[in-house]
């Protein structure tokens, strides 16, 4: 199992192509909830597609052209899991986030702003 976590920058687009993905050990999984466009669609769809491919599967959460109208070429695949950018949606995540979120917002009404990151223009 490959999982990435890692940001989108200059160095990191395309950094799993199709020689990354040939070097993967028989049976692997790559799991990418990272970002869109570190791995080449296109490449990992061919290495699925590829039943001499050592790559047996992939779940993505994150897609190059994700506001586009979906057309990644991973979709129908039948051992590729596609999710809509929601992997750490989990309701105990949400939860989290929506309390952390209420609290940065009375602690900010409050005039108590140390450690609240706050967008200035």
């Amino acid at each position: 199992m490959v999982s990435l976590h890692l940001p989108l920058t200059p160095e990191t687009r395309g950094l799993i192509g199709r020689a990354e993905l040939a070097l993967m050990r028989p049976g692997a999984i790559l799991l990418n909830t990272a970002r869109g466009g570190i791995v080449d669609e296109q490449a990992l769809a061919d290495a699925l597609r590829d039943p001499a491919h050592p790559l047996a599967a992939a779940a993505v959460d994150t897609f190059e052209h994700e506001h586009a109208a979906f057309a990644s070429p991973l979709h129908g695949l039948p051992n590729a899991l596609l999710t809509p950018h929601i992997a750490g949606m989990t309701r105990g995540a949400m939860a989290t986030a929506a309390l952390r979120c209420a609290d940065h917002m009375a602690a900010l009404l409050a005039g108590r702003p140390d450690g609240i990151p706050v967008a200035t223009a």
